[in-house]
């Protein structure tokens, strides 16, 4: 398990290229999310948290040094994705690939090709 210092290095480096690339070529905003920014979470451990937000719903993205044993949405050469929404319950995850399907899958590729530049060398 990555030490803490490290999961918030990863965090600050998410947030700021998030932060850079969000609403631009490299991360396209057509539905019109806002971006909450990354920020560390604690679930069944502490990890990084993408989180965008527009009108009333949420989509959440986990972030994590890649680990084959867990389950993830897709993986970079280095990272595991995993997805969720705040406003949908726990029983009916699986609804939010259908509602979100674009920004999931756009978001994945920019964790890959932020992956590949060499993002998140922590």
């Amino acid at each position: 398990m990555p030490e803490p210092d490290v999961m918030q290095r990863l965090t600050d480096a998410l947030s700021a290229a998030f932060a850079r690339d969000f609403g631009g070529p490299a991360f396209p905003n057509p539905e019109g999310w806002r971006n909450k920014g990354a920020r560390l979470r604690t679930f069944r451990r502490t990890v990084p948290v993408v989180e965008l937000e527009m009108e009333g719903r949420t989509l959440s993205f986990i972030v994590t040094p890649t680990d084959p044993a867990e389950p993830a949405y897709r993986r970079s050469s280095r990272y595991d994705i995993v997805y969720f929404s705040e406003d949908v319950p726990d029983n009916e995850q699986s609804r939010i690939y259908a509602r979100d399907r674009a920004t999931i899958d756009r978001f994945a590729a920019w964790v890959k090709a932020w992956d590949q530049a060499g993002g998140g060398s922590v």
